[in-house]
């Protein structure tokens, strides 16, 4: 088809000049557009697939109209759609390969049934896509009748300040793979269904890059620069196979009332909220490194967490003055083989009725102490090395109770034990091995095994 041509029979040598007139045509079809742009907006019948010559091949309607609508089996491939408040309106099956999105009011794609599948898509948000409305893919159900959405995108891109990249709700499934985001708010909102994130890098937002709401969410090797959060996650399930946050200006993940299992999690630079950000949730993290964050490394508030192999370097608040690696509040936790470097504050706490248990651990440079518990809190230590810590070793106050096996503590300038021995308040040491005695006459501390060594 040519929208140049003079008129013809709708074959190569006498293409058809009007897009209407053969999308008009009866039964399945494929059409060849040769560049040039085409007014809409256009209706594709079943069994259509539209070809282009590539971005120079427009198809453009005004604001308030959608571009293309695709209600059943067709084809999008190597052209550009370009204006109307929806660029694309499907209802799948359909593919869409090599195709630029560009400046519609509402959103390039919405998808209300059965699957799409995107390759090569590129996403430019124009200025008047700012609106809090603006979205690249809605993957939305239209009616409890239809088949539910499932979106496929592959090695694409999304450029600009979309409000959120890609919106799932009402059980829809998006698989994300190879995609770039760069200035969309959000990269990911779901409400609801499943969605799998691989090999995704995102920066230039403002909001959290990827967030769940009552959903199931698997991110595998993603990067984010910047955002409020990395990852939110709230009454959801979580798997995390690679994921790395930097400057990011909250934390690096906020999770509530989630489940599931990170592995090999990288956050540098977070903000006050802590890199890893966990309430009322049943995780377990493995091969993690928090370097950098303001106030803390992790934060676990209720619920359960188990923490297995990890570094946090650098803990601090703006003021210089505090900074927990570890800070246990009302949680139950099981901590196995960490280190922790350089807090301000406490390199472990355990507060307000906290059940702890610490493994093979490995504290340096804890400015006001390496293991601390108060408020009705209980930490368990075992073969814990502490070294270079100007801070106390171990601090029990408010009814808190400290068990330590197996401490090595060196290279202190503080005391060994700093306790109030109000009410409740204990500690327990077996098989110490420190440079200073400071504090082990405190009545609420008892030593079970050999002093330790002056």
């Amino acid at each position: 088809m040519d929208g140049a041509a003079s008129g013809g029979d709708g074959t190569r040598e006498r293409p058809l000049r009007s897009l209407i007139e053969a999308l008009a045509r009866p039964g399945p079809k494929r059409v060849h557009l040769a560049s040039g742009r085409y007014e809409g907006p256009f209706r594709l019948t079943e069994g259509t697939r539209l070809l282009g010559e590539g971005p120079s091949t427009i198809l453009a309607a005004d604001p308030g109209t959608t571009v293309v609508e695709a209600p059943g089996d067709t084809a999008l491939e190597s052209l550009s759609v370009e204006g109307g408040g929806w660029g694309l309106e499907a209802r799948g099956p359909i593919k869409v390969h090599t195709v630029t999105f560009r400046n519609q009011t509402r959103g390039a794609i919405r998808l209300g049934a059965g699957p799409l599948e995107g390759r090569g898509l590129r996403f430019e948000a124009g200025a008047s896509s700012q609106a809090p409305t603006g979205v690249g893919v809605l993957v939305e159900a239209g009616t409890a009748e239809a088949a539910a959405p499932s979106l496929t995108l592959r090695d694409s891109a999304f450029v600009g300040p979309y409000d959120r990249a890609v919106r799932a709700r009402g059980g829809a499934t998006v698989r994300l793979e190879g995609v770039d985001f760069q200035g969309p708010r959000t990269a990911l909102s779901q409400e609801g269904g499943v969605a799998e994130v691989e090999r995704a890098r995102v920066s230039g937002g403002t909001g959290t890059a990827f967030s769940t709401v009552e959903g199931a969410l698997t991110l595998v090797d993603v990067r984010v620069q910047g955002h409020e959060y990395g990852v939110t996650a709230n009454q959801a399930r979580l798997l995390v196979r690679g994921f790395s946050s930097e400057h990011a200006k909250r934390a690096g993940m906020g999770l509530t009332a989630t489940n599931g299992l990170l592995e090999d999690v990288t956050v540098k630079d977070a903000g006050n909220y802590g890199a890893l950000q966990l309430t009322a949730s049943d995780l377990e993290v493995r091969r993690f490194r928090l370097e950098g964050s303001r106030e803390y490394g992790v934060v676990a508030l209720q619920g359960r967490v188990r923490l297995r192999d990890g570094v946090i370097k650098g803990v601090s608040t703006a003021d210089g003055i505090t900074g927990d690696g570890l800070h246990l509040r009302q949680v139950e936790a099981d901590v196995d083989t960490v280190t922790v470097e350089g807090a301000k504050g406490t390199c472990v706490l355990a507060t307000q009725r906290a059940r702890a248990t610490l493994r093979n651990a490995r504290l340096s440079g804890c400015g006001l102490a390496a293991l601390a518990v108060d408020t009705k809190a209980t930490l368990e230590s075992r073969n814990v090395d502490v070294r270079d810590t100007p801070g106390s070793i171990l601090v029990a106050i408010e009814e808190g109770q400290l068990q330590v096996e197996d401490l090595t503590a060196k290279d202190a300038s503080g005391e060994l034990v700093s306790t109030d021995c109000e009410g409740q308040t204990r500690v327990q040491l077996r098989h110490v091995d420190a440079s200073t005695t400071r504090g082990l006459r405190s009545p609420c501390v008892q030593l079970d095994a050999r002093s330790p060594q002056p």
